[in-house]
């Protein structure tokens, strides 16, 4: 009764922190002057067809917005326009970007069903939300590359994006005295780019360890996590660190598929040749 009570004031609290994320990024773009713009929500029908399960709290945050799009530059030639865009139905989820084949990157972030892809950058970072399948419960947000260094970014999906709002904030509040010109594009998209994602944010460097050594571990949470995992995957616990967390899986070879246990609180890395 006391695991139940605990369960649905937490997501009481996800539900209504969520709520308060989207109302804050809603007033942010309604007082950008147009650098800011707001995908529209996406309804439950969409959600419903998704490989991943999507609880309330989460649910709460996609009706109202589906995605953020920043204006980062403006031609004062030919006003053409660049842009950051926070894709929450992001096409990576379906396997396809275009007409091209990126099944590869659902497989290096675990399979199909274990996360859900919300932005790509320039620097060819792609971030995610950690989903748990069993529970459906939606985790930590993480980012990879081609490699095998992987950063865990925010605790949840309202956080990252409550990090997207203070940083939207901090970059309208640097202004200029030439509203609505390609120069006032540039200051707003400079600001940005000095705090977006990452900024001067500390990050804490995890070591990792094999799945083998772990098994017989006296941590009960790491010894469950490594249980069914190859014996040369590589583990790291996260659960000591606070603020952003990275890990080099460098161990494991060229590339891995990644694995996440506990709530996202472990993150381990499988080799894996690709294919």
């Amino acid at each position: 009764m006391t695991d139940q009570i605990t369960t649905t004031a937490t997501a009481t609290a996800g539900t209504a922190s969520a709520t308060a994320t989207a109302t804050r990024l809603h007033r942010l773009t309604e007082a950008s002057g147009g650098l800011v713009a707001l995908d529209p929500g996406i309804d439950d029908a969409r959600m419903d067809g998704w490989p991943v399960p999507v609880p309330e709290e989460v649910r709460v945050l996609l009706r109202s917005i589906g995605g953020v799009r920043v204006t980062v530059s403006r031609s004062a030639v030919n006003g053409h326009e660049s842009h950051e865009h926070v894709d929450l139905d992001h096409c990576y989820n379906r396997g396809r970007y275009g007409s091209a084949d990126v099944s590869w990157y659902q497989e290096h972030a675990g399979g199909v069903g274990t996360h859900w892809f919300v932005h790509t950058d320039h620097g060819d970072g792609h971030t995610y939300v950690d989903v748990d399948p069993r529970t459906g419960v939606w985790g930590p947000v993480f980012r990879f590359w081609d490699a095998t260094d992987t950063d865990r970014v925010a605790p949840s999906l309202t956080a990252w994006l409550d990090h997207l709002a203070d940083c939207l904030e901090q970059a309208l509040a640097a202004g200029t005295e030439a509203p609505g010109t390609a120069a006032e594009v540039g200051v707003f998209g400079r600001r940005f780019g000095e705090l977006w994602p990452d900024g001067d944010r500390h990050t804490t460097s995890v070591e990792d360890i094999t799945a083998a050594r772990l098994r017989t571990s006296e941590d009960d949470v790491l010894r469950a996590a490594a249980q069914d995992l190859p014996d040369d995957a590589r583990v790291a616990d996260l659960r000591s660190v606070t603020g952003r967390a990275s890990v080099d899986f460098w161990a494991v070879g060229a590339t891995c598929r990644y694995a996440r246990r506990a709530g996202g609180a472990v993150l381990a890395a499988v080799p894996w040749d690709g294919e």
